[in-house]
């Protein structure tokens, strides 16, 4: 495991594994007097699609405890004991699998990730089923099954588990999903949909699978939290409806010999849940693009026109600067002065050049990409802040920045690093002088990408702006048009980049760019 703390990390995963499967053992995945999904199956893949080959040895040493545990053979330890590692490489595999085809939740983020991941799952899961089965010599192995019994069983079982957990663990466990997952649920529809989900089961489980039409009615609950929470209303069904089967298993009713009839009903409702989830977060997805689209094009109108009409004055501007400073040289005039003019030309020929890419950008969406240094870029624009925070009485604190090389429009760029340090600088006006006032800038290289981190002491974003504070007409600010993060997010994403709010109590925003290839060079409009 990785982390601050990878031990207890480790015990904490290894202690859940056991504990799950000791709810869902052998007896709970090969017999017929207990549920028929195996949860511990859904920890192991989640934890090695999130560390990789560092969850190899907790992975093991789980399996090892839990078949010791909870042998599938008592009288047979040491087949056992390889019984309870069969499934560890799959695991394994399935997890290079979803690491290198479906990153970052791509798998419960479309129609397609679903389908592809829950069909590499359930092939997977018949795998470890014919090495299950093939090790016990069926049927005599395994309480007098036929063969076909024991790997359907334990296919089940790893697939319902695999199914279930693991998009409930990626959202518990990532920082970025979680919020959102918990935002989503933490409402009345959670709680009616849990109790109809739990009235249902306590009713079907009274008949066979499938004779009790209540095990049709599921499909009800598990539509309604679809369909209000999306995705994470699916995967919180769908745990309800694992926990119900499960408690129901170990709090027997009556024919429970059909308990693999109702997992497998389960299973369908689960991936069918999951689906509409999916088209419900898609719908969103693309209602807030549109929306957004709509917005930025009403602020690039503004824009351009606000640009159109300082256009003149500005060139008026230089123009005067300059006829001064050939004044100021002809005459001989004081240094102080000449100073203060090329310092006047030189910000109004500035703000003429950025109006200029701006208009050209809301216009076409054209960026000139030149070969820039990480170092310079951020270094020059917190040096134009310098100032104004000392002013302030604020630390503006610039970490050890690597001479990274990127493709940017430098004047784009340093409007949007620009921007951010405004608005951290503005948030900490109205903080106390010995609070610690600071602006932190650091960025580096990671992964073929760089990234550049603006972060403040200040008070951080409210709860019910941070989703929105991208958005156009959104502001912090009472005198702020909202704007300038709209804009800045427009200018990074057009740079085949990423602006994001990172999670916290203060106001952390971090963008990443594209990391120069080696060799390229060229100028791109």
């Amino acid at each position: 495991m990785s982390g601050p703390r990878p031990l207890p990390q480790a015990l904490a995963f290894v202690a859940a594994y056991v504990a799950c499967d000791m709810l869902s053992g052998p007896e709970a995945r090969y017999q017929a007097i207990a549920p028929v999904w195996h949860p511990a199956a859904g920890l192991a893949l989640y934890a090695a699609m999130r560390h990789g080959r560092r969850a190899l040895l907790p992975l093991l040493a789980a399996a090892l405890l839990a078949a010791s545990i909870t042998p599938a053979l008592p009288s047979q330890p040491a087949l056992s004991l390889l019984g309870g590692l069969l499934p560890v490489p799959v695991y394994l595999a399935l997890a290079l699998f979803t690491r290198r085809t479906l990153p970052r939740g791509a798998f419960f983020a479309s129609h397609r990730g679903m389908l592809l991941w829950a069909a590499v799952v359930a092939l997977g899961s018949l795998a470890s089923g014919l090495l299950y089965a093939a090790m016990l010599r069926a049927p005599a192995g395994a309480a007098g099954l036929a063969w076909i019994e024991v790997l359907s069983r334990y296919a089940i079982a790893e697939t319902a588990g695999m199914l279930a957990i693991v998009p409930a663990a990626c959202f518990v466990f990532d920082p970025e999903l979680r919020a959102g997952f918990l935002k989503r649920v933490r409402n009345w529809d959670t709680a009616a949909y849990t109790a109809v989900i739990a009235l249902l089961l306590a009713v079907a489980l009274q008949s066979p699978a499938p004779a009790s039409l209540a095990y049709y009615l599921l499909m009800l609950p598990l539509a309604w939290a679809a369909s209000r929470q999306g995705m994470a209303g699916a995967v919180s069904a769908a745990i309800v409806l694992e926990a119900g089967v499960t408690v129901a298993a170990l709090w027997p009713v009556s024919d429970l010999e059909h308990m693999p009839n109702v997992q497998m009903l389960v299973l369908t409702l689960i991936l069918s849940g999951f689906l509409i989830g999916i088209a419900v977060d898609v719908a969103r997805r693309a209602s807030r693009e549109l929306r957004h689209s709509l917005r930025m094009a009403a602020a690039g109108e503004m824009a351009a026109a606000v640009a159109h009409e300082l256009n003149q004055p500005l060139t008026a501007l230089s123009a005067y600067g300059s006829a001064c400073q050939r004044l100021v040289l002809r005459e001989g005039g004081d240094p102080l002065l000449h100073k203060t003019i090329d310092a006047m030309a030189a910000e109004s020929q500035r703000a003429s050049n950025v109006l200029k890419r701006l208009r050209e950008f809301f216009r076409s969406g054209a960026i000139a990409l030149d070969a820039l240094s990480l170092a310079e870029l951020v270094q020059g624009s917190a040096a134009a802040f310098a100032g104004q925070a000392r002013d302030a009485g604020v630390a503006l604190q610039v970490g050890e920045i690597p001479d990274a090389p990127l493709l940017g429009d430098r004047i784009q760029l340093d409007i949007v690093l620009r921007n951010l340090l405004a608005n951290a600088l503005q948030a900490l006006a109205a903080a106390p002088a010995d609070a610690g006032r600071r602006i932190m800038v650091d960025a580096g290289i990671e992964g073929g990408q760089v990234w550049i981190r603006v972060a403040d002491t200040g008070p951080g974003i409210a709860e019910k702006i941070r989703d929105r504070l991208f958005e156009p007409f959104v502001s912090l600010k009472s005198s702020g048009l909202g704007l300038g993060l709209a804009i800045s997010r427009s200018i990074v994403e057009a740079h085949g980049g990423t602006l994001t709010l990172a999670p916290g109590p203060h106001a952390v925003l971090v963008m990443t760019l594209p990391a120069r290839a080696q060799g390229r060079n060229e100028r791109e409009q």
